[in-house]
């Protein structure tokens, strides 16, 4: 009897240890199957682990060729779910795919490793897989893109582009002051922003010259996961492209600065559209005589000093020191030279009055 008690104790114990809830992993894709080349899809990873998390999973990054596969927010969902009747700990986080050219792609990553608590309250190592996904991309039609932007590489996203200036431009010279003058500079942001598409995916404008004014380009800010600003489309995230250009004129008249266009896919028509910041008319009055130094000029000095290495100013400054010191002791020196030539000549002088004033040896 004790030995048939035993047995099905044992037998129970070993059901239960083989029907014990194990981690696992979920994958889902969100968006249209087959994507076109250009637009991102997200890619949703989910790891289920029973009782809860004691380490937190290290979600790895994911490279493809022919892909750009981004993790934008770098935060993950916490959820709880319940499996046949156990209750798991989730954590998400989401991947986007952004394909270059058309194709199937399947998704792998190396196992993820993490710790989660037993039934036992203790530690248990656990390292799930993700399971092979397939995503379909096909390519994006024939458009009439501009001959300076390749169709194949537009993103699938409809890009809003915004300017703003650091100065008024709607000061009319007839009659009244104007705002900036001959040599002076003018700062303008271009803002380009695209709903769930990465920011490197937004390809730089181009800048069209303007007779009499020099351009100054800074190097753009890229900011991935950016949430929906102005009249950007409300409740969205995506990808921000910040150009700054600096103006700086040469002389007084009225300029005209170029629009800024940006292409994109619209994957609805099959055609490539443009988004536009619009062209302005800039008044700029003379420089007048004998006032501070221009715009042009505090950029030409700002330029030139921030091209100076910290090591030859060092090196400067030590030289500058050096022939001060030598300078010192060679005054030293001399001052102590004259004075000495001074008090041979002050004693010779009292030598021949001395010799003047002695009798004669044979009267």
């Amino acid at each position: 009897m004790i030995k048939r008690w035993l047995t099905g104790l044992i037998l129970l114990g070993v059901a239960m240890a083989l029907h014990a809830a194990e981690p696992t992993v979920q994958i889902k894709v969100i968006g249209p199957q087959p994507a076109v080349v250009g637009q991102s899809v997200q890619v949703e990873v989910t790891i289920l682990a029973p009782n809860y998390f004691m380490s937190a999973p290290a979600f790895p990054t994911l490279q493809m060729p022919g892909a750009v596969i981004t993790m934008p927010d770098e935060r993950g969902i916490n959820s709880t779910e319940t499996i046949d009747g156990t209750s798991f700990a989730g954590i998400r986080k989401t991947y986007l795919f952004t394909p270059q050219t058309a194709g199937d792609f399947t998704l792998s990553a190396p196992d993820i490793a993490f710790t989660y608590a037993g039934d036992d309250g203790k530690p248990h190592e656990a390292r799930v897989a993700l399971p092979p996904t397939a995503i379909r991309v096909g390519g994006q039609q024939a458009t009439s893109a501009p001959a300076s932007t390749s169709a194949s590489t537009l993103p699938a996203a409809r890009l809003h582009i915004t300017q703003r200036f650091d100065h008024p431009i709607d000061h009319p010279i007839d009659g009244k002051a104007t705002t900036l003058k001959a040599g002076d500079a003018l700062v303008r942001t271009i803002t380009i922003y695209a709903p769930g598409t990465p920011a490197m995916m937004i390809a730089p404008p181009a800048l069209a010259p303007v007779r009499g004014v020099k351009q100054y380009r800074a190097d753009p800010r890229l900011v991935d996961g950016a949430a929906a600003t102005g009249d950007e489309p409300a409740g969205t995230s995506g990808g921000r492209r910040v150009e700054t250009i600096t103006y700086v004129f040469e002389g007084s008249g009225r300029y005209q600065l170029p629009a800024v266009s940006v292409a994109w896919y619209d994957p609805t028509n099959g055609k490539a559209m443009q988004s536009v910041a619009p062209a302005v008319s800039v008044e700029i009055g003379r420089a007048a005589s004998g006032s501070r130094p221009t715009g042009a000029t505090l950029l030409r000095v700002a330029r030139w000093l921030d091209a100076l290495d910290w090591r030859v100013l060092m090196t400067l400054a030590a030289l500058v020191a050096l022939s001060a010191l030598t300078y010192y002791r060679w005054r030293q020196r001399g001052d102590a030279d004259w004075r000495a030539v001074t008090r041979y000549l002050a004693a010779r002088r009292a030598l021949r009055r001395a010799r003047g004033r002695l009798p004669p040896l044979n009267p």
